[in-house]
């Protein structure tokens, strides 16, 4: 049993209540006390005194690909399609599970130090990502999209359908992991209808979400409303059925007013992007309009190759700094819309029902902010300094399914000096290969 004794929290309507006591117990939050003389102190295991501190709902990053930490500053100053072609999938394409899974470890230990306590993410060798979520403790969806433009391939021939098998046998043996499995597309301009048609059928067959990249960039719009038909992205994928699954859909940029009310009738998801939009010149969305049209929106870093960091604070007071700009109005999303967009709509995004909130009875995914930094005071607003103040200095506890994965500038989980090292050395012969 862990106490956080005298400690403040942001509560179901990230409202700050100050002053409580909280008890995780097998791997819940199980009680939120006002009196620490009713709690038997000889039976927590682990006291963590909260003067000055906060507790608020771990954040979800709800688009990534982690393992890109392996390919940070390579390929700068390239748009998308010459940033894919000529840059990212050459390297993707040598890349080892053993390399896959040190990157993700790499990219995790940024996770845990900057507030993320689970993300949706789409990426090869899935062996490697799967035992770095696996050992670290964070939460994960994961899935390989599938790739693929020859006509008559098959998606049961392709390398992405044997690594969601390996997936999901890996979790039916595993009941205990915080892995949990999505099928994925990897876009329009990668795939075929027939490939899309194969994964949206296994995704059905398997109870599975689908993780698809779309309209990110206006000459992927244009074009596919030119290869199908008139269609854009969204009403393509609709006239082969893919959000007859719940869809976890990134980027967005170019969404149609039809587009969006086809996304808000089958319940798909919406991930903004914003510093990935901004870094590799592909534009930016108008999350306001999506939010006043009723859609289901969350937030994303995408990799570390086109942010370049994994900081989910930093994005929110982007996106909240951008969305006020675009409209010149100082509150087009409020801070508190900004916290409830990035952890109760990312958790009910991953249908993972019992966390988000810092209430009883919920899973035990939660951070502890340290308040008393020059930063974050004085106070008059909370949750405007969560989102437009708070930097990574701040986070000083993150724990997922009551275990602390990450205190006071430690690992509990990861080596991170041996993965650094293992970082470099990866780098190292990646340069001299591509020489």
């Amino acid at each position: 049993m862990i106490l956080f004794k005298n400690i403040d929290y942001l509560n179901e309507d990230f409202e700050w209540i100050k002053n409580v006591n909280i008890i995780i117990k097998d791997n819940k939050i199980d009680q939120i006390i006002d009196d620490v003389e009713k709690i038997d102190l000889s039976k927590c295991d682990s006291i963590i005194e909260g003067k000055n501190k906060l507790v608020i709902p771990g954040m979800f990053n709800m688009h990534s690909h982690v393992p890109m930490t392996l390919l940070r500053g390579y390929g700068e100053g390239l748009n998308l399609q010459d940033w894919l072609y000529t840059r990212i999938f050459p390297f993707e394409d040598t890349l080892t599970a053993e390399e896959v899974y040190y990157g993700a470890l790499l990219g995790i230990s940024e996770f845990l130090s900057s507030g993320t306590v689970s993300f949706s993410d789409m990426y090869m060798r899935l062996q490697g990502l799967i035992q770095a979520v696996d050992e670290s403790g964070i939460k994960a969806n994961l899935t390989n999209a599938a790739v693929g433009m020859k006509p008559d391939l098959r998606y049961t021939d392709d390398p992405s359908y044997q690594e969601e098998k390996y997936l999901l046998d890996f979790i039916k043996s595993n009941p205990e992991t915080t892995v949990r499995a999505d099928a994925g597309i990897h876009a329009e301009y990668t795939s075929t209808p027939q490939l899309v048609e194969q994964v949206i059928q296994f995704a059905k067959e398997n109870n599975l979400m689908l993780q698809i990249h779309i309209s990110e960039t206006e000459k992927e719009h244009l074009e596919c409303q030119e290869r199908q038909n008139g269609m854009t992205p969204v009403e393509y994928f609709d006239s082969l059925g893919a959000f007859e699954q719940k869809c976890i859909l990134a980027h967005c940029i170019y969404t149609t007013d039809n587009d969006l009310d086809i996304l808000k009738d089958k319940g798909a998801v919406l991930v903004h992007n914003p510093a990935s939009n901004f870094k590799l010149g592909s534009g930016f969305a108008n999350i306001r309009k999506w939010l006043d049209n009723g859609n289901h929106v969350c937030l994303g870093t995408d990799g570390a190759a086109s942010n370049n960091d994994l900081d989910i604070f930093q994005e929110m007071r982007l996106a909240a700094l951008l969305s006020n700009g675009l409209h010149r109005d100082a509150n087009s999303i409020t801070p508190v819309e900004m916290l409830k967009i990035t952890s109760i709509n990312g958790a009910l995004a991953q249908n993972r029902l019992t966390s988000g909130y810092i209430k009883e009875g919920f899973d035990a995914d939660l951070l502890v902010i340290d308040l008393d930094t020059p930063n974050m005071q004085p106070i008059y607003d909370l949750p405007t300094n969560l989102v437009y103040s708070l930097n990574q200095k701040n986070i000083y506890l993150t724990m997922v399914n009551g275990k602390i994965l990450y205190q006071e500038n430690e690992f509990k989980t990861i080596d991170i000096e041996k993965v650094k090292t293992e970082v470099k050395r990866i780098q190292k012969d990646k340069l001299h290969f591509f020489a």
